[in-house]
């Protein structure tokens, strides 16, 4: 079986996906079959959620020594764990993620 990428399959999911040809890796602009290019803009939403995952990538000193503190409780055995700050921990990520 043979599948050439020509034809009324191709044609079909052109007009039904928006299937084009993909431009080089790294290239933001392509010239179609007019002589007219098409360009790519990451709205200014991208940009701001694109800053805020790089932020909350860096390491956050902070955290990492309280995730060393409570291991060292849990290694020595002195980790005290209150059912009820979990259990409203649990819900109130529950209903953030069903919110969100």
């Amino acid at each position: 079986m043979q599948i050439s990428g020509h034809g009324k399959s191709d044609q079909l999911a052109q007009l039904l996906l928006g299937a084009q040809e993909s431009a080089p890796i790294g290239s933001n602009r392509r010239t179609s079959s007019d002589g007219r290019q098409d360009r790519v803009q990451i709205s200014q939403q991208a940009k701001e959620i694109q800053r805020i995952t790089a932020l909350a990538d860096q390491p956050d000193d902070a955290r990492a020594e309280r995730i060393k503190q409570i291991s060292r409780s849990v290694e020595t055995g002195t980790y005290n764990i209150d059912g009820r700050k979990v259990g409203d921990a649990i819900i109130r990520h529950a209903l953030t993620d069903a919110t969100l």
